[in-house]
């Protein structure tokens, strides 16, 4: 027999999960590759960053107005259809009953892009600078993890940290 679903908020006195409430706080980000496009959603303090020709540009703040190629017709419809169907999915993932709003975008994406997902503890304690110079020495994304995470751990912050890489493939 499966249990009830449940919802919990946080109370702002301290960390101690109260069942029944509403209003959950929800943080996720997520990247999802198709030929040629990226769909990018997220939701709280998640970020999503783009390492492209040696630079690394943040695509969560500030840029879910972005168009990325929609429009003009460089993402073919066949991609945004496959985004679009499977990123619906996203809200249920997360055990969410009611639609959460997320922020979403289209981008199209080059061989060799690096998207980073990650959560403040590893933006808020690796200068972008130093997340930087680690995508551009390793190619080896398992190594760039690794060593990004212990950045943050030797910056002080010891949890919390999530860190994932992926990388478009050349053609």
């Amino acid at each position: 027999m499966m249990s009830p679903r449940r919802t919990y908020h946080f109370r702002p006195e301290g960390d101690r999960l109260e069942p029944g409430r509403s209003g959950t706080p929800v943080s996720f980000a997520g990247v999802l590759l198709a030929p040629g496009a990226v769909y990018i959603a997220y939701v709280g303090e998640m970020r999503i960053y783009r390492f492209r020709g040696g630079r690394l540009e943040e695509r969560t703040r500030g840029f879910a107005a972005l168009d990325g190629g929609v429009s003009d017709g460089t993402v073919s419809p066949d991609a945004l259809a496959m985004l679009v169907q499977h990123a619906k999915a996203a809200p249920r993932a997360l055990g969410c009953e009611a639609a959460v709003e997320m922020k979403t975008q289209v981008e199209n994406t080059e061989p060799g892009d690096v998207f980073l997902v990650c959560s403040g503890g590893l933006w808020s304690a690796v200068a972008e600078r130093r997340i930087t110079g680690i995508l551009a020495a390793h190619r080896e994304l398992r190594l760039a993890a690794s060593l990004l995470v212990d950045c943050a751990d030797e910056n002080g912050e010891s949890e919390l940290v999530t860190c994932i890489l992926a990388r478009v493939a050349d053609i």
